[in-house]
């Protein structure tokens, strides 16, 4: 039979005030095996200044694997959340989430398809996802991180789709 285990995606520290390195301890402390932390693309000041717990791909993905080390919790993924219907944004943003995620030392890159755009069909975006999916599994396949899709959005929050 298989182990399921209990873990916690950063969010639950977002109204903290505090950096990654605070809400990992927390979650330690709260007993927590595994965290999700956030990541995103540039420089965001909150973050940046240590009063938000996300952490940008710009960063060194050792910071993370350090952290998690130091305070006795595992990765259980990267959450990487992009508008997958908008392949110019999350193509590249998948991708770097990846690379970053295998030198973290997370397993999986969480996303959802996104909001819809208002000028595409549903079949367009099907295949702009499928387009999105497939350029990103070229680089996840090789590093051994799978692509987790979470149910948030019209596509896949119900089971009718």
């Amino acid at each position: 039979m298989g182990k399921v285990s209990i873990g916690v995606n950063m969010e639950f520290v977002r109204h903290a005030d505090k950096p990654f390195e605070w809400g990992a301890e927390k979650a330690a402390e709260l007993g927590y095996e595994y965290i999700e932390p956030w990541v995103h693309w540039g420089r965001e000041l909150m973050s940046e200044g240590g009063y938000y717990q996300t952490v940008s791909m710009l960063d060194d993905p050792l910071r993370i694997r350090r952290t998690c080390e130091r305070v006795g919790v595992k990765l259980s993924a990267l959450s990487a959340h992009c508008p997958l219907c908008k392949p110019d944004v999350s193509v590249n943003y998948l991708k770097q989430a990846i690379r970053f995620a295998a030198e973290c030392g997370a397993p999986v890159v969480n996303t959802d398809e996104g909001p819809k755009p208002p000028w595409t069909t549903v079949e367009e975006d099907h295949v702009l996802m499928r387009y999105t999916l497939r350029e990103a599994a070229s680089v996840a396949e090789p590093r051994g991180v799978l692509i987790g899709l979470e149910p948030h959005q019209q596509y896949s929050k119900t089971p009718a789709g």
